[in-house]
């Protein structure tokens, strides 16, 4: 069967214009689509937003209300630090306290008879400077340890120079005091009696720490016998 279309030109293609065909119904779909996808995640926006502010309302409020006890906290913080300071100073009054004690025991038993002492003084030790790598040997750690501590002065009297050598021998052997130096010796009155005058230089060992390391490089306690058998600190 045969259609003849019987319109003018013009009209018909007005009519063409005015077709809605399939793919421009799915287009207008899609823009509804993605117009409604973009309205919700802008309402989704908004609700974090009003939700973060809401927060950010409350968080000031709990700041405002623990202003006082921030405070609080803050003063306790400084008294904290200055209780610290204190105790901090009184450990490193009384740090090495037993040591000393052991450094006087120590000093007094080498003293044999007809000597007395009248001074020990301590001299801090300078400034030590840059240190090589070295090995954890027994004069390595020997070495640190005099650079870590101080310098001490002994003087004193002795009947004679015999008695003076006793005592030198027995400080030799001990290991709180290293590199014994004798500053002077001379020949001085006392009441009428003639007696030596002595000073000794030493580096002084009073950690005992170090001296636990330097018992394990040796393999045994350190202990000295005296020649009468006796043992020696």
């Amino acid at each position: 069967m045969i259609e003849i279309n019987l319109l003018p030109k013009e009209l018909r293609r007005k009519g063409k214009a005015f077709t809605f065909t399939k793919a421009k119904f799915y287009f207008l779909i899609g823009c509804a689509g993605m117009a409604l996808v973009l309205i919700l995640l802008t309402v989704l926006q908004q609700g974090k937003v009003k939700n973060l502010d809401r927060r950010i309302i409350e968080a000031r409020n709990r700041k405002s209300q623990l202003k006082e006890t921030i405070q609080l906290v803050d003063a306790l913080g400084d008294i904290k630090k200055k209780i610290l300071d204190r105790m901090s100073v009184i450990e490193n009054l009384d740090k090495d306290r037993s040591t000393w004690i052991e450094v006087a025991e120590d000093l007094s038993s080498r003293v044999p008879d007809n000597i007395w002492l009248s001074s020990f003084k301590e001299t801090p030790p300078p400034a030590p400077g840059p240190k090589p790598a070295q090995e954890d040997t027994l004069q390595n750690l020997e070495q640190t340890f005099v650079q870590e501590n101080p310098r001490v002065t002994i003087e004193g009297y002795a009947y004679s120079i015999n008695n003076l050598a006793t005592f030198l021998t027995r400080l030799f052997r001990s290991y709180h005091f290293q590199d014994i130096e004798l500053a002077f010796i001379k020949a001085v009155e006392i009441d009428k009696q003639k007696v030596f005058s002595f000073q000794l230089n030493s580096d002084l060992l009073y950690s005992s720490q170090v001296i636990q390391e330097l018992e394990k490089e040796k393999g045994f306690a350190i202990k000295e016998e005296d020649s009468d058998g006796s043992q020696k600190p």
